[in-house]
């Protein structure tokens, strides 16, 4: 006995598959959301390294009042020797070791009491073009912006 073959569904030249507009569509719903999805997602990632930096300059400010307590002046310690923390963990950020870094982190003004940090952007990387630019504390805790890029506020970089 020979068994049965259903010659509706094998017919010559009928394949089944995906037509070309099935395929179209696909690809424009495909396209659509990877315009939205993907520079959000960098937004959040970037979102991040910026509460980094602020958490490092955050640090570098406590640093700088545990010096200040010390030897009553941010400039010098005791024995006149200039302040500096570039061998600090707060120094980069993200720390050394877990990552490349986003930001430096740096005293760009240091006076007997009064100092600014900086926290300056790689110029390489994904921070490179951020909108936020770079970000400075002062020692009275006065949040600012430095080569702000785009029209992106403090509260909007400050977060």
């Amino acid at each position: 006995m020979k068994p049965h073959i259903n010659t509706s569904t094998c017919r010559p030249g009928h394949l089944k598959g995906f037509t070309l507009i099935e395929l179209m569509i696909t690809v424009v719903v495909i396209g659509v959301l990877s315009a939205i999805a993907i520079p959000s997602y960098n937004e959040y990632i970037n979102r991040g390294r910026r509460a980094d930096a602020q958490t490092q300059l955050q640090a570098a400010q406590m640093w700088m009042e545990r010096f200040y307590s010390q030897n009553y002046r941010y400039d010098q310690d005791a024995g006149g020797t200039a302040v500096s923390f570039s061998n600090q963990t707060f120094a980069t950020s993200p720390p050394a070791g877990e990552g490349p870094a986003a930001y430096t982190i740096s005293l760009t003004t240091v006076a007997r009491n009064s100092y600014t940090l900086t926290a300056t952007r790689s110029s390489t990387g994904r921070m490179a073009s951020d909108g936020c630019g770079n970000f400075t504390l002062t020692n009275t805790g006065v949040k600012a912006l430095a080569s702000q890029a785009t029209g992106k506020t403090l509260a909007d970089c400050w977060r």
